[in-house]
């Protein structure tokens, strides 16, 4: 294998920042970072339609309550239930986001995707597997699949638990993509029959926000990550691409504890108490766009329509999902009592839709 004179000298560069993660795991994260897996070249999947839709629009639902055993089973029952997935005799795979080894809203709040592996176990599919990768610098995964509690809730729902690091790879070759044309791409997510994509909302330094379309970074082979080669200026459109790898079923976006400021590894938590679903994982990162403007916590965000975001745009020219906010039917309910803080915050919402 070989490296042209900019890779070795951004790879060099990028070392530095590794240097914590190099003491404790130099093996793993070196091989990640310099070399390629063996993997094969396969096909791109063709986008699904989404499954979840009413007046020709993407229905996203959000719920609000104390209890993800509760509020889950609710926002599914908007959204037009579960049966529509079709999971008896499938295998489906659950993805997370375990960046490291913090409990929420750095992390999926484990309790959120037990209640998911209990809903799916319940349709009857061949096999249910919660997955993820996490940051380069916070290898290995499964260290932090076990600190978080995400192993221990998602066995004891029922499910088998992956550290992606440790598993096979597939080659993406991507025509269409722009800033990312080839990539490897974590085998078991793209096996899967069925993946519902599990991330938690919040606020992120560099790619602005993190919901929906960037939780994928975390099935993407380390070295082709945009965190290294953040030096590119095109870090959105990479995250949009990556996406090109596989379609979520379904999406439901953690925001029992939300990151409003700060992110993506530690920041300003904020106790919204709810979940946000949808069959359209680019409606979910534009609703997830307005709630957290509603906090005016992050500048990032604010100055310009949600729809307007980078890796928004780029993802709807691909056809991964709705383009603006007015393509979105929004629909909304609370197991709980809810505050007013909630009823704020929905109203806000749906006028960040309607203008963005």
């Amino acid at each position: 294998m070989s490296f042209s004179r900019r890779e070795l000298f951004n790879n060099a560069g990028f070392g530095l920042l590794l240097l914590p993660a190099l003491v404790r795991a130099p093996r793993t994260i070196l091989r990640h970072l310099l070399f390629d897996p063996d993997g094969p070249l396969v096909p791109l999947k063709p986008i699904p339609e989404t499954l979840f839709r009413r007046n020709g629009r993407s229905v996203v639902a959000i719920v609000y309550g104390k209890d993800p055993r509760r509020m889950l089973p609710r926002a599914i029952d908007l959204l037009g239930g579960l049966d529509r997935l079709g999971m008896g005799g499938k295998r489906v795979l659950l993805k997370p986001n375990v960046l490291n080894d913090q409990p929420p809203p750095s992390t999926t709040n484990p309790q959120v995707v037990a209640a998911m592996v209990e809903m799916v176990t319940a349709q009857g599919p061949a096999d249910v597997v919660v997955a993820d990768g996490s940051g380069i610098i916070r290898l290995p995964t499964s260290a932090n699949l076990t600190s978080t509690g995400m192993r221990a809730a998602a066995e004891a729902a029922g499910a088998r638990v992956l550290a992606l690091e440790d598993e096979p790879w597939v080659r993406i070759e991507a025509p269409e993509a722009e800033a990312l044309r080839q990539f490897y791409f974590s085998r078991p997510v793209y096996e899967s029959d069925i993946v519902i994509n599990m991330p938690v909302i919040k606020t992120h330094r560099f790619a602005e926000f993190s919901c929906s379309l960037k939780n994928f970074v975390g099935a993407v082979y380390p070295r082709y990550r945009p965190s290294v080669t953040f030096w590119t200026g095109d870090w959105h459109e990479r995250i949009a691409e990556i996406n090109l790898a596989v379609h979520p079923a379904l999406t439901v976006a953690d925001g029992t504890t939300t990151m409003i400021a700060g992110g993506p590894t530690s920041g300003t938590p904020a106790n919204t108490e709810l979940l946000i679903c949808s069959g359209d994982r680019v409606a979910v990162d534009l609703v997830a766009i307005a709630l957290l403007r509603s906090f005016g916590a992050w500048s990032k965000l604010q100055g310009k329509r949600i729809g307007d975001q980078r890796q928004i745009k780029r993802a709807a020219a691909l056809g991964l999902g709705v383009g603006s906010g007015q393509e979105i039917e929004l629909v909304t309910d609370a197991v709980d009592p809810a505050p007013p803080a909630f009823v704020q915050l929905v109203k806000h919402v749906r006028r960040e839709l309607a203008n963005g």
